[in-house]
């Protein structure tokens, strides 16, 4: 009789006492900028909190639903963006008081107040969802100024990968709408080291603490993934893990340009990292490595000043030895810091060249349109010649020349 009276009972429910969206999610999961009200995520440039596909393992596509499983009491929230899939695991960050954090927290939350036009870019404390939007905030800000940069937009590349045709005149763009890459680019960032390790153990096959980048071939799309605890790559500050993200995205929106078919010498890809990365904080750089051998790190400052004592006491290798590296554990930190300086210096000579470099190396194709990775330095060479009229042999003496006027002695 009792469970026949709740039936009766559920069934008189007026429908404005039916559970609500938000009534079935969990408290953490509703963003309190925008309530999970379509309108306000549609003006903050958000598709949705999830769920959606987040990588694969061989022909099976991951889930975000699949991740949460693994680190079920992990509470990751989740954005897709434009161009981007996101999941944050972030705590609560007070904002520490010395002004130079201040003075770029604050003008990264009024940037996002317009988006989001209740956050307070005054405020003290970056909360889970404060933090989970200024991710995607300025990954957006560093995909949009990659494609400047690149001298390149949205419509440059084709929406749908079975109609890619070698027609007459057309420009190769590789595959897909995300910069020739079929599928979106994926951010994941833990807070604790042992939940990224679940992740990565399990979705990538990596045991590893460190960032890792990494290509999912079957759907094309790329990944950084990375925990905040980390003995080589401490992450805890905001602007480090900021710095962190924007070195290694950087590297994928490199790498996926044209569609990701093949490696760039080393010396392009960690230079136009060390370039991003250092335009937001140079306290805070980022160094790849193999697995077999660790990254040559020291922290530096004022590397403009230090290349030039590194050029002064011919510590610096030669371009022509550099331009043909094809290994990251060949770079040692005087060489990480004239990469760095090597890729200043092309795009200081203006975007118009820069473009006609990067076209001449990244995306390389034969007549029938299938990738072409063959002598890449002797690519590298032509490039140069075309775009800046400079030698193998001459690169060093005009880039030594521009650090004389743009660094300082000291």
């Amino acid at each position: 009789m009792m469970a026949a009276l709740a039936v009766a009972l559920l069934a008189t429910v007026a429908p404005s006492q039916a559970p609500s969206k938000h009534d079935e999610l969990p408290k953490w999961k509703i963003d309190p900028f925008t309530k999970n009200e379509p309108e306000a995520m549609a003006k903050a440039g958000y598709l949705n909190y999830g769920p959606f596909q987040f990588g694969n393992i061989a022909d099976k596509p991951t889930q975000t639903k699949d991740i949460d499983d693994t680190n079920q009491f992990v509470q990751i929230l989740w954005i897709e963006t434009a161009h981007f899939r996101i999941g944050v695991n972030l705590p609560e960050w007070p904002i520490p008081q010395d002004q130079a954090t201040i003075k770029k927290i604050r003008k990264e939350l009024e940037e996002l107040q317009q988006k989001l036009p209740t956050v307070n870019p005054k405020a003290r404390v970056l909360s889970p969802w404060l933090r989970a939007h200024l991710t995607a905030h300025r990954m957006e800000k560093l995909y949009s100024e990659t494609q400047q940069l690149f001298g390149v937009k949205d419509a440059d590349f084709p929406s749908d990968p079975s109609k890619v045709v070698n027609n007459a005149g057309a420009r190769y763009m590789g595959y897909g709408p995300y910069l020739g890459m079929k599928d979106k680019y994926l951010v994941l960032v833990f807070d604790k080291a042992g939940s990224y390790q679940a992740y990565a153990k399990k979705f990538l096959g990596r045991d590893t603490k460190n960032p890792q980048r990494w290509h999912f071939k079957e759907i094309s799309s790329i990944v950084i993934a990375l925990g905040c605890e980390s003995d080589q790559f401490p992450l805890k500050h905001d602007t480090a893990l900021h710095c962190a993200l924007a070195f290694n995205v950087s590297h994928n929106l490199l790498d996926g340009f044209r569609y990701y078919a093949y490696d760039l010498p080393v010396w392009i890809r960690e230079g136009f990292g060390h370039w991003n990365c250092r335009r937001i904080d140079p306290k805070w750089p980022n160094f790849d490595q193999n697995e077999g051998s660790l990254a040559d790190m020291k922290m530096v400052d004022n590397w403009g000043v230090h290349v030039r004592s590194l050029i002064g006491a011919s510590k610096v290798s030669a371009f022509p030895e550099v331009a043909g590296w094809r290994d990251f554990g060949k770079i040692k930190f005087e060489d990480h810091v004239a990469i760095w300086s090597r890729i200043d210096f092309l795009l200081s000579q203006g975007p118009e060249k820069w473009q006609k470099f990067l076209f001449g190396v990244k995306g390389r194709v034969d007549a029938n349109w299938s990738a072409d990775q063959t002598d890449l330095v002797g690519a590298t060479r032509e490039a140069l010649q075309q775009a800046y009229g400079i030698t193998m042999l001459d690169f060093d003496r005009k880039w030594v020349e521009w650090t004389k006027t743009a660094y300082p002695i000291r």
